[in-house]
């Protein structure tokens, strides 16, 4: 008698199952690239943009979230600092000692008003400060390897300038230079940054492309190296 009554609300109960809706499916995040076996996800890249556009535009923009071109242009950013970094991993260079990192974390945090900023801050990208600070870590070990590589290679040289002077008369020569060695130094960063790829394993999972069209991204920001 148990028995039948056990399966009796068995059956029920499965009846009612069938009869109702499946559960919604959630997406909780969405990986969108893959460099070298480590995944980038969605939220990973949308935390890192809003960190690196506090580093560039200060906390005023903290609260604000970043469209679709903007995470695709990042996308490019992240996937070619990646590519960088596992160079440097490779040749083992350019390690960064605590100090280093406590100092880029401390000159992060002071571009808020106050702790209570920085935190929610924190809360909105839902990172705590060791991940921000790797964050700025990995930064700053591939801006020296960039500094490393480049720096001395994209200077002008006397006759160069002398040369572009003629095909630009009556141009300040100090700003002709510094126009000069930045085109030198983005096409030698194309050239590494395609050799580099080589050796990768890249894969674009989402583009994160508007409209069905590519959005165009800049190249690796380079502008912590500096160029002479």
């Amino acid at each position: 008698m148990r028995a039948r009554v056990l399966a009796t609300v068995v059956c029920a109960a499965a009846g009612a199952w069938a009869q109702s809706p499946p559960p919604e499916r959630k997406l909780v995040d969405e990986v969108v690239a893959v460099v070298d076996a480590h995944s980038i996800t969605l939220s990973e890249l949308s935390a890192e943009t809003r960190i690196h556009l506090v580093e560039q535009r200060g906390a005023q923009i903290a609260g604000a979230a970043p469209d679709r071109a903007l995470l695709a242009a990042s996308l490019r950013r992240l996937v070619e600092e990646r590519v960088i970094l596992a160079e440097v991993d490779r040749l083992r260079l350019f390690d960064l000692d605590r100090a280093e990192v406590d100092g880029a974390v401390t000159r992060f945090r002071a571009r808020f008003p106050t702790p209570e900023a920085y935190d929610r801050f924190l809360d909105r990208i839902e990172m705590n400060g060791d991940e921000v600070a790797s964050v700025l870590a990995r930064d700053l070990r591939v801006a020296r390897y960039l500094d490393n590589r480049l720096k001395l290679a994209a200077q002008v040289r006397d006759g160069e300038l002398d040369e572009a002077m003629r095909s630009y008369p009556g141009v300040d020569r100090a700003s002709l230079r510094q126009r000069l060695a930045r085109e030198k130094y983005e096409r030698l960063l194309e050239g590494l940054l395609v050799d580099l790829r080589r050796k990768a394993d890249v894969r674009i999972l989402d583009p994160l492309e508007e409209d069905g069209r590519s959005v165009a991204a800049g190249h690796f920001d380079a502008g912590r190296a500096e160029v002479p």
